[in-house]
């Protein structure tokens, strides 16, 4: 095959992914509503028609292991169509894992189930052995084919659509922000311009002034007193007389085209800055999106996951059609998940304890997309479980040093709520695939606060949950404040600046050893830019005393005061990525370049104000000095996970010591006093479970036990939990940042 061989089936297979994957999100969603509500024969020949879709594209490209899944399951939704069989729930379990296989397949992954395993199952399915002929290809019949045919044909005639790869159209966009570039360099060439005329003010004031002098010498040179005058100066003094007034209708024939040059570049910008608005505008329309392109496969992840959680939960989506920009619903796709994650693990109770409070028997995860004023748009995840318990928020954050005592009682419910988006809160004893970190709604509003949105959370206890996110509507150039610090000009995002005011340094009050100013009865800290971004100082360091500008960034639930030289002014902006090189760098988010061509970095907000109070925390990590002698059991027949463990903990300052069964670790608690247990379930002798049993009974009752297991099933957690186990972490979810923020939990109950 040829170079240009190649180069067209890559992209003839790159085409076929991005249509293969439209076909398996429209095929999920039918499966989802055929289970949800019943076999719909429109329904049904919707997903028959899409896997036949399917199938044929994969033949296209020669992809026939997918064009062999899809045959099987093709074959099997034939029967469907024509009423011969009627899948159940387990049946549908298996159409969602031969989607599972097919999308790995399509990315070129190691797919979960092999295929032909896949196939054999479909074909295992009551009346579904190996095909004939005519189902082999099951081609549309002629009269649904012309009829398909025309739609397509008018789709494409009414709609006039056309496909664009993502990266082309994010090019696109940034070349349309790029024209921002353009634009500010000519308003700065039109203030050049206004200035330069401006100057000729100055000089009309000048000749005015010099003007009787020069007549008064015209005359005594000219006039009367001409004889007084050398024969031999009286032509060159006219020459430059001459000279001088030549000069003069110069300049003002000058200042007149240069003003006239002004006005019509002023006309220019006005026209270039309506082009590029429009331009842009319509760019950015252009990468609109339906949100149900993001929120539709969250559909197959409740199903899944309800499964194995052993909850039964209903996801419901409203308002699917409003249309959000494409880079923004990407962006919120991680933090949706966390939020159905939180509602289904925390927020849904299990079917006993709903039949108990009289609640149907399956819980409800909504999703609503709703439009907003300002050119903004809510989206609000919200369920029918149980609510936020403030109190044990309020206890798991004063445990886990979130908070002390005295600013607990300083919180009113209503407060302490939002201390569930504070990092490393959880009030989950598991830890597992879907929560437990207490990270989720950390990462949450990080997120939206990046994207200019935020959060907003309402609960009530027995009633549910709902957490709104509201973000704008499409990713348009942003407004920053241009500020000065040493020499170096700085952008910082105006939707993160809550307040600038200047206050003389010798004024600021001292807290905790840190400067801080008052706003509104609250104290921040100040920090000078320079300070935190790692600049060393010009001039002098102490006894300054003239106002100097304080810009106040708030982010989330932080806020800090910067302190710089100068505050410039507001303008557009249009943020530049620093390149991979750069990429990694620290409190800074990107770059602009001014309208004279300067280029002044972007901060990062976020970064700023983590690193203020990360500098303010004295805790690290790893165990602290008070906790550096504790002693703890690790309880694992496996030498591998022995070690591991082992090795984890001491390198987290802890004195470990080792057993290889639950008899072992019995003998051992027997002869020396332990701070905590971290133990294996499935052991020979003794599992953990008889294990936690016995330690509950006994003298070391009130020790902490934390189990380490594979075992994942919503049985083998509940075991966990009532035999008293104060955490239970699953190993395919093991993260050891995770595990040691849940040991130093624990050990300073």
């Amino acid at each position: 095959m040829t170079g240009s061989d190649d180069a067209f089936r890559a992209r003839l297979l790159d085409t076929f992914r991005e249509e293969a994957g439209e076909y398996l999100e429209s095929i999920t969603g039918g499966l989802i509503e055929l289970e949800k509500s019943g076999l719909e024969p429109a329904t049904v020949e919707a997903v028959y028609r899409r896997i036949h879709s399917l199938k044929g594209a994969a033949r296209a490209v020669n992809l026939r292991e997918i064009e062999s899944v899809c045959q099987t399951l093709e074959s099997v939704f034939s029967l469907v169509k024509r009423g011969d069989y009627a899948p159940g729930l387990d049946e549908f379990d298996l159409f969602h894992r031969t989607l599972a296989v097919v999308k790995a397949l399509l990315q070129g992954e190691r797919p979960p189930v092999p295929s032909g395993e896949i196939i054999g199952a479909l074909r295992a399915l009551p009346g579904s052995g190996k095909p004939s002929g005519a189902q082999k290809t099951a081609p549309p019949t002629r009269e649904n084919g012309a009829s398909l045919a025309a739609a397509d044909r008018a789709g494409g005639e009414a709609g006039g659509t056309v496909r664009i790869a993502a990266q082309k159209l994010d090019r696109l966009t940034t070349g349309a922000d790029g024209l921002l570039t353009a634009r500010l360099s000519l308003a700065q060439r039109v203030r050049e311009l206004e200035e330069m005329t401006a100057r000729f003010t100055f000089w009309h004031w000048n000749h005015s002034q010099g003007f009787n002098d020069l007549n008064l010498i015209r005359r005594r040179a000219f006039g009367e007193e001409k004889a007084g005058i050398p024969p031999d100066l009286v032509l060159p003094l006219q020459r430059v007389f001459e000279f001088l007034e030549y000069n003069r209708e110069f300049v003002i024939s000058l200042q007149h085209d240069l003003a006239a040059h002004a006005r019509e570049m002023e006309i220019d910008r006005a026209a270039l800055e309506a082009g590029a608005a429009e331009i842009s505008d319509l760019v950015h329309d252009a990468a609109l999106l339906p949100a149900s392109s993001v929120l539709a496969p969250f559909s197959a992840f409740v199903r899944e996951f309800s499964r194995t959680s052993g909850k039964s939960v209903e996801l419901v989506v409203e308002g699917g059609e409003i249309e959000v920009d494409r880079r923004i619903l990407d962006a919120l796709r991680e933090p949706i998940l966390h939020l159905i994650r939180n509602s289904i693990d925390h927020g849904i109770e299990d079917p006993a304890n709903r039949a108990a409070q009289g609640k149907p028997a399956g819980g409800t995860v909504w999703i609503r997309v709703f439009p907003r004023s300002g050119s903004r748009v809510g989206i609000e995840v919200a369920d029918d479980g149980a609510g936020i318990d403030s109190r044990a928020i309020r206890r798991t954050a004063v445990d886990t040093g979130v908070i002390t005592p005295g600013e607990d009682a300083a919180l009113t419910d209503s407060e302490a709520v939002w201390l569930i988006f504070r990092s490393g809160l959880t009030t989950s004893r598991v830890v597992t695939d879907l929560s437990g970190r207490g990270l989720g709604l950390a990462i949450v509003e990080d997120s939206v606060s990046r994207l200019g949105g935020k959060v907003t959370v309402s609960s009530a206890p027995g009633k549910g949950t709902a957490i709104t996110l509201s973000v704008p509507v499409r990713m348009t150039t942003l407004r920053g404040l241009l500020v000065r610090a040493e020499r170096q000009v700085y952008v910082l995002p105006m939707q993160q600046v809550k307040q600038v005011l200047r206050v003389r340094p010798d004024s600021l009050s001292l807290s905790r050893g840190r400067s801080t100013v008052q706003l509104l009865g609250e104290a921040i800290e100040v920090i000078r830019l320079t300070d935190a971004l790692g600049i060393p100082r010009s001039g002098p360091q102490s006894g300054e005393v003239r106002p100097m500008p304080i810009v106040i960034i708030a982010y989330g639930a932080g806020q800090i005061a910067c302190m710089v030289d100068e505050v410039i002014r507001v303008q557009e902006i249009a943020v530049r990525p620093l390149g991979a090189q750069l990429r990694s760098v620290r409190r800074i988010e990107g770059a602009v370049i001014l309208g004279d061509g300067r280029v002044a970095l972007v901060l990062d907000p976020l970064e700023l104000i983590q690193d203020a109070m990360q500098a303010e925390r004295s805790a690290p990590l790893p165990a602290p000095a008070g906790e550096a002698a504790l002693r703890v059991l690790v309880v694992e027949d496996s030498v591998t996970s022995r070690v591991l463990l082992q090795e984890v903990l001491e390198g987290a300052g802890y004195r470990v010591e080792t057993a290889v069964d639950g008899i072992d670790a019995l003998g051992r608690l027997k002869e020396y006093e332990f701070d905590m247990v971290i133990s294996d379930v499935d052991m020979p002798r003794m599992n953990g479970f008889t294990l936690t049993e016995k330690i509950r009974a006994g003298d070391q009752n009130r020790i902490p036990v934390v189990l380490v297991t594979s075992l994942d099933s919503p049985e083998d957690r509940a075991q966990g939990m009532a035999v008293g186990a104060d955490a239970y972490i699953v190993k395919s979810s093991f993260n050891t940042g995770d595990f040691l923020r849940t040991i130093r939990r624990l050990v300073r109950r």
